[in-house]
């Protein structure tokens, strides 16, 4: 693994937050200063590519980066932008249950305005 590979992915962990890629540039040009926006880019889609971090599209945002590979629901202020975790325990076979087949994965992105936007 590349240092700049290495620091992207020891940020996305570090955070508590979803960060989005220009978020995780200007962390990592702090400490990597000769680190390039492109070079961030194609790290991230590789990292996402092979299962370390997942990518996350939301509706009129910006792409987020989620360092958890756990299913799990998104709670997403439409007003400020904010994601927040929310766990799925049983969701998962709930829905294997009421579909009849398997699920390999699944994203949930539940829209709300949130308590400091309301």
């Amino acid at each position: 693994m590349t240092k700049q590979r290495a620091l992207i992915l020891r940020l996305i962990r570090e955070s508590k937050r979803h960060m989005t890629a220009d978020e995780i540039y200007q962390l990592a040009k702090a400490e990597m200063p000769g680190i390039a926006l492109a070079t961030v880019y194609n790290n991230l889609i590789h990292l996402s590519e092979i299962g370390e971090i997942k990518k996350l599209t939301f509706r009129d945002r910006t792409d987020r980066y989620d360092k958890s590979s756990i299913p799990h629901i998104h709670l997403v202020c439409d007003v400020c932008g904010k994601v927040c975790d929310h766990p799925s325990e049983g969701l998962q076979q709930e829905m294997e249950q009421r579909l009849g087949f398997p699920i390999h994965e699944y994203e949930l992105a539940i829209h709300y305005t949130c308590e400091n936007c309301q």
